[in-house]
């Protein structure tokens, strides 16, 4: 049962700060943007939601309370965003130090928003209050569910033409420049968002524990980083943004199971920056280790076929193996690509949205395709165009001399 409970706590815990590393994923990796703002963010997030729900919550509105909080916080954290961006695109200072600025600014007002109290109770409930489950579980569900809304936000998000450009931004800022794209505004607005989800992670991590404190930030950044290196190198994402978003999360999880069995050995909770660090290295590491490890499987399979016959052949019929299964998967994409194009082709009932959504999915496979089969191997599908296009010609021919 204290494993059941040390594991579901860790889940509880890593699922909220999810909600973080998402906001450290979308500066950290999509902007390139070095932001500290995250700390403070964190506890303006929980000392507002804590201070409202105080004031306002009671019993019967509870439920009502803990969702205005929660937008007023986004739109405290997108403001703490703002302040940053401002300072570094407009006045030119570093990354760094724009985040350290704001950051600095935040430790005040996070104390005049507690009225001077370092610490605040959070009474009468918590974000999870509208299940009647206890709350270890409540809140399992309900970060399940915060989680798969902010997946599918983000993920729709970014592939609007605003969200490509904050993506092109980050990856290429001169270019994207050069493409006319602003890239000052792009900056504000993606630190914007990552702070307001920061801020959303501080005020339901203070609900989850009962209190709110001007420190509670402190180390959030480790955190978030450590979630978003975990999951990117436990899972890595292919260029699928959605499969992006989604170690982030699994990376915060795993990450807090960790801390709560560090803690459940009887190791100090002082101990788990220390661990944390020792994760995030050999996350880091993990690359070249598996880099490491192949090369030497490679020289061991060489060594072994040239001293045994008898491994030498059974090495021949693996690789056989192998080769037919590349090439049936390889074929079967080619069929289903073929098939994706034909449709699109001949079915002229498609309406607008539906015909967007089969380009897209046209598109993500040839671009899978193209990963696992290389740039010349896209030149099969180019003779399936032509062929299509003939047989469309061919078809109008026939009807226009039929009219005749």
């Amino acid at each position: 049962m204290v494993f059941v409970n040390t594991l579901v706590s860790g889940v509880d815990q890593g699922l909220l700060y999810a909600v973080l590393a998402l906001g450290v994923y979308i500066t950290y990796r999509l902007l390139d943007f070095a932001d500290l703002t995250c700390e403070g963010s964190f506890s303006m997030g929980a000392m507002l939601s804590a201070v409202f729900i105080s004031k306002y919550g009671t019993a019967d509105n509870m439920n009502g309370i803990t969702i205005v909080a929660a937008f007023i916080v986004i739109f405290a954290g997108a403001a703490a965003g703002l302040v940053t961006g401002i300072l570094n695109t407009k006045f030119k200072i570093p990354p760094i130090l724009s985040g350290i600025l704001t950051l600095t600014m935040l430790t005040t007002i996070n104390i005049l928003i507690g009225s001077g109290r370092a610490s605040v109770p959070v009474v009468g409930g918590n974000f999870a209050s509208w299940l009647n489950l206890p709350t270890m579980y409540a809140v399992l569900v309900s970060g399940l569910l915060i989680g798969g809304i902010l997946i599918a936000v983000l993920y729709w998000f970014f592939g609007t033409e605003l969200g490509a450009s904050i993506r092109a931004t980050g990856a290429n800022e001169k270019m994207a420049r050069a493409q006319g794209i602003n890239t000052s505004a792009k900056k504000i607005i993606a630190l914007m968002i990552s702070n307001a989800l920061i801020a959303l992670s501080g005020a339901l991590y203070s609900q989850y524990m009962g209190t709110a404190t001007v420190t509670l930030g402190t180390g959030a950044i480790v955190i978030g980083l450590a979630a978003v290196i975990i999951g990117e190198t436990l899972i890595p994402s292919k260029r699928s943004f959605a499969v992006s978003l989604l170690s982030v999360i699994i990376g915060s999880i795993i990450y807090y199971i960790i801390y709560q069995f560090v803690i459940l050995a009887g190791l100090p909770s002082d101990y788990i920056k220390l661990i944390t660090a020792i994760i995030i290295v050999l996350a880091l590491c993990l690359p070249m280790i598996k880099t490491f490890f192949i090369k030497v499987g490679k020289k061991a399979d060489t060594y072994l076929r040239g001293k045994y016959p008898g491994y030498n052949a059974y090495a021949i019929k693996r690789d056989e193996k192998a080769a037919a299964r590349k090439e049936e998967k390889k074929q079967k994409a080619i069929a289903d690509i073929k098939a994706l194009q034909l449709e699109l082709h001949n079915n002229t009932s498609l309406t607008p949205f539906k015909r967007a959504l089969a380009e897209r999915k046209l598109a993500r496979k040839k671009e899978k395709f193209e990963l696992a089969q290389g740039v010349k191997a896209l030149a099969v599908f180019d003779v399936i165009d032509r062929e299509t296009e003939e047989g469309i010609s061919s078809k109008s021919a026939q009807g226009g001399e039929g009219n005749a």
